[in-house]
């Protein structure tokens, strides 16, 4: 994945256009549980997009949501880190695009119609109860999210108009055979060679380091022993037992509702029924005349044109069914014999003819069997509707500037104060190291701007709280006299690379003088050489294989015969010299099975580099201004780097 990361940074689209992922934003408001819509955020602007911008917040709040996925797969990532990978550029990339595409679809006036958003919107795995869409579940849905469906409808609409934008673009691209094969027999190709390793430890330690090294080095190397920004930030959960005791449902609200709906006790009776729905009455005649004289009702209506599918309506009640034709068709039906067909009644789309498949009496449960199910169902109906009341009371204070503490103490929250905390949740201990302190609010903490105040926030599980940013602590160094041991050690243990990479060097140019490894590796104290044979195709299965690739095999691949090369290997205590020594083409017979593969993968990578082309050509007709102060001060500030004194 960290590989994936570091390409992503020259070919950011890729990330981007692959599987048409282009619903960035749709994800880091509806599924991350940000704060708010991404682009209402406010703050100093970090590129401009023709007259809209990606801001700080923005650009802070996606960087940590994006972090959040990036850690299922690597959980030891922090924020620096991923920093450091690129990774807030190939987010603030996507916030760019995203932005982009959506004012050329605005000026190009993309036809988005209300059918094609309902589509998306039944499609969200968070509004489906069983595969389907349920309506119950997309309102609890937006609820958790903080957006109303006219916000999430306005974002989806955005998404369509970026497929619709991007599509034809990437549609129909072809490789030619000629193309694919070459890069096929290129997979095939072998490569022979020799690796000499050169560990750290075969130079000796370095003598201690003079005050003026020492100081000189603290100052240039300043990444270990600086302190990302910390914030210290106050917490007040919205969700209380004082406010949940008030949605206690009373007895006579639960005897009111079981009364009011019989048809979820079994107060009601219940009809097994088939329909089929015919354009004019004549034919409706017709049909009833032929079922009553004895033709299979099933028959009649396949000769009709109506599937089994067609025709059941299922179990339903007369009120039900009521509200899916009209009254005439319910009372004609709930009035008809078991096995009996009503005369056809006229309804919205033509006629109807109801056959009675079985017949359900009435099967009360008792109020006393339904009522903790029903008082269950009030007290969920009536926490939602009570917290609803007040985070719109909490958000209508904050907007008039009622303070935090006022808020809390006016309703009775509880205010917790937390950190000061890094963003990739740390605490700084006594003794200078950093230790992990997380937070469920961590990330909404930076993503919040300081100087606007408390705010209402969700985190993960969609629980409400009022966060305000208390303390903002800038990056620094940790003084030299406070980790002067630390400091040694790791400018000892850099002097001892930076030698033994000399070394690596000088093995290099003796090997390209056509020195002996054997000799070599036997005079300077070094491991054996190892002998190398290996074919790109057998790079790709590792990788298939979710295995590392040793640095050595890559630099075998990528290096000229004849020609050593000093590589490192991340992880490993040692430099390697690689020589490759052969050279043996590819063989086309065995590059030919591999030929339907390669060429879809070529034409992948066609489409994402002919979609970013026409992507910074829409960047500059929307008008697309970075800038490169704005942006290299984030990422300083995220990947804690701060100035040495």
């Amino acid at each position: 994945m960290l590989g994936a990361l570091r390409k992503a940074v020259s070919s950011w689209l890729g990330l981007a256009i692959l599987g048409l992922a282009l619903v960035a934003m749709v994800v880091t408001l509806f599924y991350g549980q940000t704060p708010g819509p991404a682009g209402g955020a406010r703050g100093s602007v970090v590129v401009a997009v023709g007259p809209e911008a990606v801001t700080e917040p923005e650009w802070i709040r996606a960087v940590n949501l994006a972090l959040e996925v990036q850690r299922r797969d690597t959980p030891q990532m922090t924020l620096p880190d991923f920093v450091r990978l690129g990774g807030a550029d190939v987010v603030l990339e996507q916030l760019v695009l995203s932005r982009t595409l959506d004012l050329f679809g605005r000026e190009a006036r993309l036809p988005i119609g209300r059918r094609l958003v309902d589509g998306e919107i039944a499609s969200l795995p968070a509004a489906q109860v069983g595969g389907r869409f349920d309506e119950a579940a997309f309102r609890r849905f937006l609820g958790q999210a903080g957006v109303s469906e006219e916000e999430l409808r306005r974002e989806l609409a955005g998404e369509l108009a970026r497929r619709l934008t991007l599509v034809p673009v990437t549609a129909g691209l072809d490789v030619p055979d000629r193309l694919a094969r070459a890069y096929a027999r290129l997979l095939f190709d072998r490569r022979r060679g020799v690796v000499l390793a050169v560990p750290f430890a075969a130079v000796p330690e370095p003598a201690p380091p003079d005050e003026a090294t020492l100081v000189a080095f603290w100052k240039a190397e300043p990444g270990p022993w600086t302190v990302p920004e910390r914030r210290r930030f106050r917490v007040a959960a919205v969700e209380t037992e004082r406010l949940w005791a008030e949605a206690e449902p009373t007895a006579a609200e639960v005897e009111a509702y079981w009364k009011e709906h019989p048809e979820e006790f079994g107060g009601m009776p219940f009809r097994r029924l088939a329909q089929v729905v015919l354009p004019d009455e004549a034919r409706a005649r017709d049909f009833v005349r032929k079922v009553r004289a004895g033709e299979d009702f099933a028959r009649v209506a396949a000769a009709a044109g109506f599937a089994p599918a067609d025709t059941d309506l299922g179990r339903l009640s007369e009120r039900r069914l009521a509200a899916m034709t009209n009254e005439a068709v319910a009372r004609a039906a709930f009035s008809a014999a078991p096995g009996a067909v009503t005369d056809p009644v006229r309804g919205a789309f033509g006629w109807h003819v109801v056959k009675v498949l079985a017949v359900e009496p009435p099967r009360p449960v008792p109020l006393a069997e339904a009522r903790a199910d029903i008082a269950a169902r009030l007290r969920q109906r009536k926490r939602e509707e009570l917290l609803a009341r007040r985070v719109d009371d909490i958000e209508d204070r904050l907007e008039q500037g009622e303070p935090l503490g006022d808020v809390a103490r006016a309703l009775g929250l509880a205010v917790e104060t937390v950190g000061p905390l890094t963003a990739d949740g740390r605490r700084l201990t006594a003794d200078d190291r950093l230790e992990p302190a997380g937070h469920p609010l961590l990330a909404r903490a930076f993503a919040l701007d300081p100087e606007e105040g408390p705010a209402v926030v969700q985190d993960g599980a969609g629980r409400f709280y009022v966060l305000e940013v208390a303390e903002v602590i800038p990056p620094a160094p940790i003084p030299l006299e406070r980790i002067r041991d630390r400091v040694v050690q790791a400018w000892r243990e850099r002097t001892r690379t930076e030698a033994a990479r000399r070394v690596a060097e000088r093995v290099a140019a003796a090997l390209d003088r056509g020195e002996d490894p054997v000799a070599l590796a036997r005079t300077r104290r070094l491991p054996s050489p190892e002998k190398l044979d290996i074919r790109r195709v057998d790079l790709s299965r590792l990788l298939g294989a979710g295995q590392a690739v040793p640095a050595a095999l890559s630099a075998l691949l990528d290096s000229p015969v004849g020609r050593a090369r000093v590589v490192a290997d991340p992880g490993r205590p040692a430099w390697f010299v690689v020589r490759p020594e052969a050279h043996e083409p590819g063989d086309a017979d065995a590059a030919e099975a591999l030929l339907p593969q390669v060429r879809e993968a070529l034409g992948r990578t066609a489409a994402d580099e002919l979609a970013e082309t026409f992507a910074r050509a829409l960047e500059r007709a929307v008008g697309v201004v970075r800038q490169p102060g704005a942006i290299a001060a984030v990422k300083a500030r995220l990947a804690g780097e701060g100035e040495a004194p």
